[in-house]
């Protein structure tokens, strides 16, 4: 049998990966997973909200979700934003600033929105071409995060990776096999990543 060529071993080791049955991966319940789409979204580090009270612009604007969790709003001062949904910061908000503002009870005269996601963030670690932490500004899937991080390297061992988890409960390690989606048999194992999982390629 001939070797292959050079120009062919990166096509030959992709095959492979692809190919490679591997062992086979321990039960895992993927359905069982939250789905972030479904749920509101919940404010993090980073994240910007856009406030805006109605004839009032001295406390409208943009403002940034700081590392320790809170926004800095006039007439409130440090206000923890972080772990609140959109809809209870804006109850948080319009009740403190119901002691300076008058303002009917029946008229919502403050809004409050998410100009950028940046709280959501994800790391791709181990056997791809540019590990890291990514904050892509939307949910992402398995398949999403490898290509945000430029693909698989060819050692790496797709049959074998996990997504490391520590959010809705302790910390756990979800199995996840490459091959295994891009044949089309596991689609449920192309999960939505959740803010904080980290994707290990070995």
């Amino acid at each position: 049998m001939r070797p292959l060529r050079p120009a062919l071993l990166p096509v030959a080791l992709a095959a492979a990966q692809l190919s490679a049955c591997g062992p086979s991966l321990p039960p895992y319940n993927y359905r069982a997973e939250p789905d972030p789409r479904t749920v509101e979204y919940v404010l993090g580090p980073g994240d910007v909200v856009e406030i805006r009270q109605w004839k009032n612009p001295d406390v409208s604007g943009r403002l940034r979700i700081l590392p320790d969790g809170t926004i800095y709003v006039p007439l409130l001062g440090q206000v923890t934003a972080a772990g609140l949904t959109v809809a209870a910061l804006r109850d948080k908000l319009a009740a403190g600033l119901s002691r300076f503002i008058n303002q009917p009870p029946e008229m919502q005269t403050l809004t409050v929105s998410v100009d950028e996601f940046q709280g959501y963030a994800v790391s791709v670690l181990g056997e791809v071409n540019q590990p890291g932490h990514y904050q892509p500004g939307h949910y992402v899937t398995v398949l999403e995060a490898i290509a945000l991080a430029r693909g698989l390297t060819p050692y790496a061992r797709a049959d074998r990776m996990h997504i490391l988890r520590r959010a809705g409960g302790p910390e756990r390690r979800i199995p996840v096999s490459y091959p295994a989606i891009v044949r089309g048999g596991r689609t449920e194992m192309n999960l939505l990543l959740l803010r904080g999982d980290v994707l290990l390629v070995p």
